[in-house]
């Protein structure tokens, strides 16, 4: 499944995003991606985020914004803090800020313990 994030440019972390965006498209090697439109935001230059630039955007502690209203997103805090490097990012530009795109996240807790489940 594909989540999404998209920080909009008066947000706390927007300064963070662009940074993360610039150094991101000016690092591939790829082409951009085709705009595409996702839940009525038009997004343009869209970069495929690469495995070692992937802590870039983990850093952003998205999870800081959850309940901002300078933040959508389709995420739970428990995904927010599930993401990890094995998850599909890409980033976009909005008209008024940055969409992440994440996909392989972690949808529910992995079972734990001897019995799969903690007994306390």
């Amino acid at each position: 499944m594909i989540y999404y994030a998209y920080i909009l440019e008066q947000s706390r972390k927007a300064k963070a995003t662009r940074s993360a965006y610039e150094y991101v498209k000016a690092n591939t090697k790829q082409p951009l991606l085709p705009p595409i439109t996702l839940h009525d935001f038009p997004l343009v230059d869209g970069v495929q985020v690469m495995q070692q630039d992937k802590h870039r955007i983990l850093n952003l502690r998205l999870h800081d914004e959850h309940l901002s209203p300078y933040m959508k997103s389709d995420m739970s805090l428990f995904h927010l803090l599930m993401m990890d490097e094995k998850s599909e990012m890409r980033i976009y530009r909005g008209e008024n800020g940055w969409m992440m795109l994440f996909e392989g996240v972690q949808a529910t807790p992995k079972p734990f313990g001897q019995s799969g489940f903690d007994l306390r």
